[in-house]
C-alpha cells in the first residue's frame, strides 16, 4: 500500500511539475498562478502547496528537474570529449546554455538567477549554487580527461581552470538571458574567445 501512495505522489508532483512549467512558459513566471497550475494538473492548489509550500518552491523543483537533466547530458561529453580542448569546453557551454533554453524561456532564466542571488541563503538559493559547483567539478573532471588523452600537459591546473572557465561561462550565460536580442550564435562566440584566451588557444580566423 504504501509503494502505491508513493507512486501516487510522485505521480502527482510529475503532473504539477509538467503544468507549471507550460505556464511559466507560456504566460510567464508572475503571471503564472498556483490556482492555475493546480487546474492543469487536474490537483488542487493545496495539494500544489502542500508539495511545494509556494510558488518559488515550484519553480525550484523545476530547476532541479532540469538540473538532472542537464547532467545527464554532460555525462555524455564527459563519456566522448571533442580532442581539442577549446572546443570540448566551447560543447560544454553550450550543452548548457541550450538546455537551459530548452527547458525554460529567457524571461523565466532572469527570475531564476535574479531569485538565486537576492534570496542566497534560502533553499533556492542553495540549490542553485550548488549546481554550480557541481558544473565546476564536471568541467575539472573534462579538463582532467584531455590530460589522461595528451591535449593538455600533465600538470595543467584542472581544478583552477575549471573554476576560471565556468565563471567566464556563468557570466555569459547572465548576458545572454538577460538580453532577448542575443543569439545563440552570438552566446558561442562569445565564449569561444573568452575560452580561447584563458586556455592560451589561438583564435579562429
Amino acid at each position: 500500500m504504501s509503494g502505491l501512495r508513493e507512486s501516487q505522489k510522485a505521480g502527482r508532483r510529475k503532473r504539477i511539475l509538467k503544468a507549471a512549467r507550460r505556464h511559466f512558459m507560456e504566460r510567464g513566471y508572475e503571471a503564472a498562478t498556483i490556482e492555475a497550475i493546480a487546474e492543469t494538473a487536474e490537483v488542487s492548489a493545496v495539494t500544489v502547496f502542500n508539495h511545494y509550500g509556494t510558488k518559488g518552491g515550484v519553480l525550484l523543483a523545476l530547476v532541479g528537474e532540469s538540473d538532472s537533466i542537464l547532467i545527464g547530458k554532460i555525462n555524455e561529453i564527459l563519456g566522448d570529449p571533442p580532442s581539442d580542448p577549446l572546443e570540448a569546453v566551447l560543447r560544454f557551454s553550450q550543452f548548457i546554455c541550450r538546455h537551459a533554453l530548452e527547458y525554460l524561456h529567457k524571461p523565466v532564466w532572469r527570475h531564476v538567477i535574479a531569485t538565486a542571488v537576492i534570496e542566497g541563503s534560502s533553499e533556492f538559493g542553495r540549490g542553485y549554487a550548488a549546481l554550480d559547483r557541481e558544473l565546476v567539478r564536471m568541467l575539472a573532471s573534462l579538463l582532467d580527461n584531455q590530460k589522461d588523452r595528451g591535449p593538455l600537459p600533465a600538470d595543467y591546473p584542472s581544478a583552477t581552470a575549471a573554476g576560471v572557465l565556468y565563471n567566464l561561462h556563468n557570466t555569459r550565460f547572465v548576458e545572454f538571458m538577460s538580453d532577448d536580442e542575443m543569439s545563440l550564435e552570438k552566446f558561442d562566440d562569445l565564449v569561444r574567445t573568452d575560452i580561447a584566451y584563458v586556455m592560451r588557444e589561438p583564435l579562429s580566423s
